[in-house]
């Protein structure tokens, strides 16, 4: 008997190394404001999706829409990965915090 685990890039999960990979699932960034919008219930413009990608930023107030669209979901996008890319690594060096 053969027993194997399902690796989450086979099943086309994707790996997130920053906002901007969660930008860059959708072909465009108007793709993204309408798929967004759609979830959210309000308007979201691609100027502003490009703005979030400059940042490397998107505002806390836009992930649940974001977490609620399909592309997202089914790339394996969770909460829990948006909170660790904003989370700063507290420095070993209270000095170099202090910066």
């Amino acid at each position: 008997m053969l027993f194997r685990t399902d690796c989450p890039k086979l099943l086309g999960m994707a790996e997130f190394t920053s906002f901007k990979s969660i930008i860059d699932l959708w072909p465009s960034r108007e793709a993204m404001a309408d798929d967004v919008s759609a979830s959210a219930g309000m308007k979201l413009s691609g100027w502003t999706v490009s703005k979030w990608r400059q940042r490397n930023s998107i505002p806390a107030e836009w992930w649940s829409a974001v977490l609620g669209t399909d592309l997202a979901a089914r790339s394996g996008l969770s909460a829990e990965t948006m909170t660790a890319l904003v989370a700063r690594p507290i420095p070993a060096d209270p000095i170099e915090a202090r910066a």
